[in-house]
């Protein structure tokens, strides 16, 4: 939980410094109270698969795959607080192209992982 609030709040400074903002109280609040629900969620996910091996006394291959898909749900996590930092801090309205959506990565996420596979 501690690496995921760590590698959160990295992102939203190295996102501000992008943009050149300085993020303002209210901002600063809901952006930390979205950190600490990944920080939850992570928390939450560690705490069933830990539960879900021990139950299922699974082999290597069953805890890496476990693993693999809590890292993915978290890398989706920290994505998505990514997507409204930029909304939040981004001084200009996205011109001709929509802004990046969650799907998206989700998708060059899974094609990325599956061209590892092979």
């Amino acid at each position: 939980m501690l690496l995921v609030a760590w590698r959160n709040l990295r992102m939203l400074e190295q996102i501000s410094r992008v943009y050149g903002v300085e993020l303002g109280y209210w901002a600063r609040i809901r952006l930390l109270k979205l950190v600490f629900v990944n920080m939850a969620l992570a928390g939450a996910s560690e705490l069933v698969t830990d539960a879900g091996m021990d139950l299922l006394s699974m082999n290597l291959a069953g805890k890496m795959s476990a693993r693999l898909a809590q890292g993915v749900g978290v890398g989706l996590l920290t994505a998505r607080l990514g997507l409204k930092a930029i909304a939040l801090m981004r001084p200009l309205p996205w011109l001709g192209d929509e802004p990046p959506k969650l799907s998206e990565f989700r998708r060059q996420l899974l094609r990325e992982l599956r061209q590892k596979e092979d």
